[in-house]
């Protein structure tokens, strides 16, 4: 193969190894919950390939594991709710690739960590069950203005953004099954997008490519195993492995904003 073309140039077979591993967890994770597979590779393939190398590495990985996992979302999505998301998360991502420009994502990234575990200590002492009786949390200013926060946030700093709507998406989402559907169709949607706006950047290469292809039957097998795991818990069980996630990611990004600041 012409050198300028081969996969994981300069990379150790040992840290490849790794890279693969850390894609099947990741998109276990989406598998099972919808979303989540970007943030938790980016943390753990960013040591071994550099920032830019796996952020962009893994927007490709997830674009396969969407057209696998799209029509389950379509089938299981609570429309009412998504499709607002879906507005304001568009306007979200294009606001946050022009901050990109002009703010650091590491003070930002710090502020989603601190944020996450605010809601998410919140939601365990069911302090957001309380605010549902003034507030409707359906209404579409609300979903729209929380859908423009996630995605712009999330680009800004490179991922998570879904993270911040999660709390809100399992009080609007009526069953658990409309929640994992809800999220892969606002994941996928935010993927998309950030593909299409990186298309005239000139970052997308031939060994990026193939590096994805490559990866694409781990990252299938991934989505499958975490898809069947979803199907044989318990709802109960679902929301507790939910929250636990979302507190693991919480004190990743928060972790990841100090190390960066400081």
């Amino acid at each position: 193969m012409p050198s300028d073309l081969l996969p994981f140039a300069d990379v150790p077979v040992w840290a490849v190894i790794c890279v693969f591993v850390a894609h099947f967890i990741g998109f276990f994770i989406r598998g099972a919950f919808g979303f989540g597979s970007n943030m938790p590779i980016v943390l753990l393939t960013t040591w071994l390939l550099g920032p830019h190398h796996a952020i962009l590495l893994v927007i490709f990985t997830a674009t396969v594991a969407q057209v696998h996992l799209f029509p389950q979302g379509f089938r299981t999505a609570d429309w009412t709710v998504t499709r607002p998301l879906i507005l304001g998360m568009f306007v979200g991502v294009a606001v946050g690739t022009w901050l990109f420009t002009i703010l650091a994502a590491d003070w930002l990234t710090l502020l989603m960590g601190i944020l996450i575990t605010v809601v998410v200590a919140m939601d365990r002492l069911r302090l957001l069950e309380r605010l549902t009786q003034y507030v409707d949390i359906r209404a579409r200013a609300v979903t729209s203005t929380l859908a423009a926060i996630s995605g712009g946030v999330g680009t800004v700093s490179g991922g998570g953004g879904i993270y911040f709507l999660v709390i809100y998406l399992k009080l609007a989402c009526k069953t658990a099954a409309s929640l994992r559907g809800t999220n892969l169709i606002l994941a996928g949607f935010f993927i998309l997008v950030r593909v299409a706006l990186l298309v005239p950047t000139g970052l997308i290469t031939a060994p990026l490519l193939i590096e994805a292809a490559l990866l694409s039957p781990v990252v299938l097998l991934g989505t499958w195993a975490g898809t069947r795991a979803f199907h044989v818990t318990e709802p109960r069980r679902f929301y507790d492995a939910l929250q636990l996630l979302l507190l693991l990611a919480a004190l990743a990004l928060m972790f990841r904003g100090i190390a960066k600041v400081f």
